[in-house]
Order: C-alpha cells, then sequence, then structure tokens
C-alpha cells in the first residue's frame, strides 16, 4: 500500500506600512472647545484601510478624518488590506487668544507656501527690533531669529524635514501666527 503524503503551503502577504506613509493637516483649537479638526491622507498600502483613533479623555473614532476636536494628543493606528499597520501621533494646540484689538494685528503671510528651501514673510504692517520662531508639530522650537525691522523676510529652511510648522512673529509681546509647509 502506497501512501501519498500532501504539504499544504500557506502563505500570508503581510503590507509592509510606515507611519511616513500618512500625512495629515491639523486645525488647532481657536479658543472655542471642539473647534479642531485632523485631515489624514494615506499615501501607502493596499485599500481598503481601517482606522483606530484614540485621545485625550477616552477619546475613540474610526474614520480616516476628524473634526470637533478639543486640544490634546491624538493617535492613529491604520491597517490595510494585508495586514501592514502605520501608527502617527498628532498634536492639536489650542491657539492663544490675544488681547489685541483686531485692528492692531499684523497680518503675515508666508509664500510660497508650500516650500522646499527659502519662504518669504510679509508683514501687514511694519516690525521694529521683532523675533520670529519656527515651531514643529511636537512644539520644539526649530529655528529662531530676532532683531528683525521691516515687513519682508526670508527664511530659510532647506535643512528641516518635511512636514508643518507654526511661524509665530513676537513684535513687542504682540503675536502673529501662522502655519507654513516644507515639502
Amino acid at each position: 500500500m502506497k501512501k501519498i503524503f500532501f504539504t499544504l503551503s500557506l502563505t500570508f502577504l503581510c503590507g509592509i506600512a510606515f507611519s511616513s506613509d500618512l500625512t495629515f493637516v491639523v486645525v488647532n483649537t481657536t479658543g472655542t472647545a471642539g473647534s479642531g479638526s485632523i485631515d489624514l491622507t494615506v499615501t501607502g498600502g493596499v485599500a481598503p484601510f481601517t482606522y483606530s483613533w484614540t485621545g485625550p479623555l477616552g477619546y475613540t473614532a474610526s474614520t480616516e478624518d476628524l473634526s470637533g476636536l478639543d486640544a490634546g494628543t491624538y493617535v492613529v493606528t491604520v491597517t490595510d488590506k494585508y495586514c501592514g499597520v502605520a501608527t502617527v501621533t498628532v498634536v492639536v494646540v489650542a491657539d492663544a487668544t490675544t488681547s489685541i484689538p483686531e485692528n492692531e494685528k499684523n497680518i503675515l503671510s508666508a509664500y510660497p507656501n508650500p516650500s522646499n528651501n527659502q519662504m518669504t514673510l510679509t508683514a501687514s504692517k511694519t516690525f521694529v527690533n521683532a523675533s520670529f520662531r519656527l515651531v514643529n508639530i511636537s512644539g520644539v522650537v526649530v529655528l529662531e531669529k530676532s532683531g528683525l525691522t521691516g515687513n519682508a523676510f526670508v527664511m530659510d529652511i532647506s535643512g528641516l524635514p518635511s512636514g508643518v510648522y507654526l511661524l509665530e512673529m513676537n513684535d513687542k509681546g504682540a503675536l502673529s501666527k501662522i502655519n507654513v509647509l516644507k515639502n
């Protein structure tokens, strides 16, 4: 009697996903609770994707994008069709409001925004002995300059990693802020 053996071989396909496959845009809260949002984009992996968000005070969600957020740290784990997993932490901050009357604010703009190398900052009013700082998404100051006078400045961001940054101009205690993007 002959015996026949079959070998069953199972291959599991597990995609490889990295947190760099996830990009996001954050709108910070503006003095009103529940006014922040996160727009998430997945660039790697294989669709369909599942999303698992956690946040402050037991917050959970399973959608790609979030809105109505309070300030805090949010973590998303994205899983693709083949079990590829990527995780990213996103911080929504509460933008501080100032007591400067609206007509006294100095409006900032930056171009090109996004930029790879240099970015020109312009202001609606002339700064005198002002300073600026560029803060990354983790709240770390990555670039500072002081003693600025005028209403147009060039900022070299070529050495910074890609991402979203908050630019804060301080002119004698009056703060002006804008978000800038480094490609």
